[in-house]
């Protein structure tokens, strides 16, 4: 998967109607509440294998923030 598709499959996931980029702030999203946490720490666990400890998903700001404790290297 590359980022491009990583951050539409976010965006399809928070149901978010703009486009997500890598400088976008989770928390900043009209849709971002409690549920989108768990929504997307199952989406990286699904896709890539990584399994974020959720109060560690407290420091991840933005979408660039997810992509590096995901790992680089696991995008194309």
């Amino acid at each position: 998967m590359n980022l491009e598709d990583f951050c539409g499959l976010l965006q399809s996931e928070m149901k978010e109607k703009s486009p997500l980029k890598l400088e976008t702030h989770f928390k900043e999203l009209e849709n971002y509440g409690s549920l989108s946490a768990v929504l997307i720490l199952d989406l990286v666990e699904k896709h890539f294998n990584v399994k974020i400890n959720p109060r560690g998903f407290r420091s991840i700001a933005t979408v660039q923030d997810l992509v590096d404790v995901i790992g680089s290297e696991k995008f194309s």
